[in-house]
């Protein structure tokens, strides 16, 4: 059989969706590399003992994958459970790796990483402390966690305390408690309620913050900014210093800022900003502007 033949069978099969396209690149690639003429019966063999040499390599090298991944784990406590898909703490254990990646890590009660993190899912409840970075799809935690290097993740929820050494990214971050973060954060949407200390930059699409404890944030930019004080005008339990807020239209409440920059700025109760500048400025009567800049176009 002419090897157009045999490729042309094979984009049948690839058609029909018997192989993946993987599949047909590689071994389309060995045919290519052959002589022109290839005896049919052959041909016919060959082409099935190729697509089940493949199928059961790839196999073959998942769950040895996983087997390494498990091999890479190292463990102490009775409560640590391993598996191919999960690493699950239920009362107290450690784990550690370099770095320790899992599909699902799992902690309730008292957990300790020694090493990096990588999972796609990580949900951790009580107390638990990651000596390195945690990368993951979704992070979720309620109780206490520290983290002594940086978080990545595409959904962060978090509840209680959480305290991060380095730097945050996330597409989407939700907290209420009290959060710690020793460098930048990074969000499209950040949304928290509480005590927030951020000591570099707070960087993102949408902020909303409301205050239930002394926060500090060095600088804060983003495209919609809203500070809310809680416990009514008379009693506020919550209140914010900044050196530097912009965005495009800022609302704030019970906010000590150095410089306050936007299209449309409202400046709520017991406030004491700086400068403002801004084209549309409203000051409630119990804050203080020092210094009032219209905004240029």
């Amino acid at each position: 059989m002419r090897r157009t033949d045999i490729l042309r069978r094979l984009e049948e099969r690839l058609a029909r969706g018997e192989i993946s396209e993987k599949t047909y690149l590689e071994i389309k690639a060995r045919y290519e590399a052959e002589p022109e003429e290839v005896p049919e019966e052959s041909a016919e063999v060959s082409l099935g003992e190729a697509i089940a040499r493949i199928t059961t390599e790839a196999t073959r090298m998942a769950g040895a994958a996983a087997e390494e991944a498990i091999r890479a784990v190292d463990f102490s406590g009775m409560g640590v459970r391993l598996s191919d898909e999960a690493i699950k703490i239920a009362g107290s254990g450690v784990v550690s790796g370099n770095p320790v990646r899992t599909r699902m890590f799992k902690a309730a009660g008292s957990a300790r990483v020694q090493g990096n993190l990588e999972a796609d899912e990580a949900k951790v409840a009580g107390a638990c402390s990651i000596e390195g970075d945690c990368r993951s799809k979704e992070f979720r935690s309620s109780g206490s966690t520290k983290i002594a290097g940086s978080l990545r993740a595409d959904e962060v929820e978090a509840s209680g305390s959480l305290q991060v050494e380095k730097d945050i990214e996330a597409k989407e971050f939700v907290a209420s408690g009290r959060l710690d973060v020793g460098g930048n954060v990074r969000a499209e949407e950040f949304r928290a309620s509480g005590s927030v200390r951020i000591q570099g930059e707070l960087t993102a699409e949408e902020v909303d913050i409301e205050l239930g404890g002394s926060s500090n944030i060095t600088t804060i930019r983003a495209q919609e900014i809203d500070v809310k004080a809680t416990g009514g005008f008379w009693r506020g339990r919550g209140d914010l210093t900044s050196r530097r807020i912009e965005g495009q239209e800022v609302t704030l409440e019970a906010t000590e800022a150095d410089f306050v920059k936007g299209q449309e700025v409202h400046i709520g109760p017991h406030c004491r900003i700086g400068v403002v500048e801004a084209q549309e400025l409203i000051v409630h009567e119990s804050s203080e502007v020092k210094e009032r800049r219209v905004l240029s176009a």
